[in-house]
């Protein structure tokens, strides 16, 4: 039998063991990122007065012209990290001539074999290269690629790969497709994505409208939000009625920021909305678009009964200037007690100090603040008058 002794010596000569073959693996990692820093440096070495000829001859109109001499593949591959870099610094036609000379050189066909290699790494790295390089050949690839990669977030490398190369929005809603069934609300990173490609994406977030998946839906309206394009009303109208609460408030959201859409029936429609935050929505738009017609519906909102209706709303009325004041005095003569008087003292008393404080920094138009400023608390005065001493202590 064992001793417990015997069985403590085994078990630190094992982890001598262990501890002596980490510091190998490392010393040995070591001595081969010396040998591919040396390689490269070698490399780089030998090509530099080729780095100094594509960055003199970048606006000349024939295509660059290839390295001299036999050129290995490791050469290649450093080569290729150069090149890379300079994609970066440069934009059309100096990066669309980078862009051939990879192919030319032989860079994008080495990566299409390396899509096949054996190790998943190898073909992620190759699929952000060929992202880079935009090849337009690699996408059947990279969209097979995609399909066998959902498990992780390589898939998204992939898929930004697939953006890049796109040869029209049917590569795109196809890599989209995979990412939707892979990926649960990813729709901002998606959007992301699409911005990459360098076809015009407006009709694909447009089918995207019209999709009966929520999850292409609120891509599309994301995308419009991002990339703002007109004529897009009667889809959006459609949504407001959507079984899908997040893709309505997507909708309103993307409604109540352009004037053009808040006509008189949709801003009654989310006024009277069912969902809180859609009523939130569009009262904090009325005030932010300066819509002063609609003082009478904030003023009622003013007594919904979710708070945060209730506060967009006497926001906005304060932002209407004189005339929305007025409103939320109106409430205090009305409405005695309640959440609905709470809330609009509380927003007279912010505007009443808020304008104080205006006033004291002497700006330019300090005039016209203080005849703005005498006129709001006449309101508030001749409204509630029980509160005479709060008015007071303002004005000391």
């Amino acid at each position: 039998m064992q001793t417990p002794l015997a069985t403590a010596i085994v078990f630190l000569y094992a982890l001598c063991g262990l501890t002596v073959l980490g510091l190998l693996v490392l010393f040995a990692l070591k001595l081969r990122n010396i040998s591919v820093e040396k390689q490269t440096m070698r490399c780089l070495e030998k090509y530099r007065d080729y780095f100094v000829y594509l960055q003199a001859h970048g606006e000349e109109e024939e295509r660059l012209q290839v390295p001299y001499g036999d050129v290995t593949q490791k050469e290649k591959q450093i080569i290729q990290k150069k090149l890379f870099e300079l994609m970066e610094r440069v934009t059309g036609i100096h990066r669309d001539k980078l862009i051939w000379l990879c192919e030319d050189m032989g860079l994008v066909e080495l990566d299409m074999q390396r899509l096949n290699g054996w190790w998943k790494w190898t073909r992620v790295d190759a699929a952000y290269n060929l992202g880079i390089m935009r090849s337009k050949l690699a996408v059947p690839a990279l969209l097979t690629l995609l399909q066998k990669n959902t498990n992780d977030t390589s898939v998204f490398i992939i898929a930004r790969s697939v953006a890049k190369c796109a040869r029209n929005t049917e590569d795109l809603r196809e890599m989209v497709t995979h990412v939707v069934g892979a990926k649960k609300n990813v729709q901002q990173l998606i959007v992301d994505i699409i911005s990459d490609a360098q076809v015009d994406t407006a009709p694909l977030f447009a089918q995207f409208l019209q999709e009966s998946d929520a999850e292409l839906v609120k891509i599309g309206l994301i995308g419009y939000a991002v990339h703002a394009q007109p004529g897009i009303e009667p889809a959006l109208y459609q949504l407001i009625q959507s079984p899908d609460k997040e893709v309505r408030i997507k909708a309103v959201k993307l409604m109540s920021r352009d004037i053009r859409y808040m006509n008189e029936q949709a801003v009654t429609d989310f006024m009277n909305h069912k969902d809180w935050e859609i009523r939130a929505m569009a009262a904090k738009a009325i005030g932010s678009l300066k819509l002063y017609s609609y003082i009478a519906l904030l003023k009622k909102a003013v007594g919904d009964a979710n708070w945060w209706v209730r506060h967009h709303s006497a926001r906005s009325l304060a932002q209407l200037e004189v005339e929305g004041f007025a409103a939320l005095c109106e409430i205090l003569q009305e409405e005695r007690n309640g959440h609905k008087s709470e809330m609009a003292h509380q927003v007279i008393q912010e505007e009443l100090e808020k304008e104080k404080l205006v006033l004291k920094g002497g700006t330019a138009t300090a005039t016209e603040k203080l005849v703005q400023y005498n006129e709001k608390l006449h309101l508030y005065r001749k409204s509630y008058r029980k509160t005479i001493s709060t008015v007071q202590a303002l004005e000391r």
